[in-house]
């Protein structure tokens, strides 16, 4: 995180971004976690978004992180994406991490997630199904609000889940507004 809040500021350019936060995992291993630590998986999977200022639409470098989803009236999808290695292991591809471009809509919400939450099962075993769940909640919802997005998800993956998993459960709502800024 340290080394995101430092090279936020210098590169605009999520690919560059992504590639600076490449070299800075490299330089804190192999093995090591920085702290004298041995990790020997020193990788994390990372989803840059950015909406530039004025524009009406985002852009996504994702390094084999769950692809965001769009809630709105009308359900709920993933927005496609170009998934690269995470970061950490991008020295085992040749081919840089492509920048994808989605147009948003007023009263869209973009929700990001970490994998614990897709990945929570139930008592059969079976994956939520975050997409699904959100599809049937929001469907006809003229404009969800991203703090009951949230809400529900905390509130449903707990009914869903069969015990509470050790992995990290973390959601990001965003909200678009066409509105002038001030």
């Amino acid at each position: 995180m340290g080394s995101f809040r430092v090279s936020a500021h210098e590169w605009q350019n999520l690919a560059s971004l992504a590639d600076r936060l490449e070299l800075s995992i490299a330089r804190n291993g192999p093995g090591s976690d920085g702290n004298g630590t041995t990790d020997t998986e020193l990788f994390v999977t990372a989803l840059l978004m950015q909406i530039p200022p004025g524009s009406s639409e985002v852009h996504i470098v994702d390094r084999g992180h769950p692809a965001p989803i769009i809630v709105g009236s009308h359900g709920a999808y993933r927005l496609p994406t170009s998934p690269a290695l995470p970061l950490g292991l991008g020295n085992l591809s040749t081919t840089p991490a492509d920048t994808t471009v989605h147009p948003l809509l007023p009263g869209q919400v973009i929700v990001a997630h970490t994998d614990g939450l897709s990945e929570a099962r139930d008592e059969r075993g079976v994956f939520y199904p975050i997409v699904e769940r959100l599809a049937d909640r929001f469907r006809n919802v003229p404009s969800p609000q991203p703090e009951d997005i949230v809400s529900f998800l905390q509130q449903d993956v707990t009914r869903w889940a069969a015990a509470t998993e050790d992995d990290d459960q973390a959601v990001l709502a965003l909200t678009f507004s066409d509105a002038p800024h001030e």
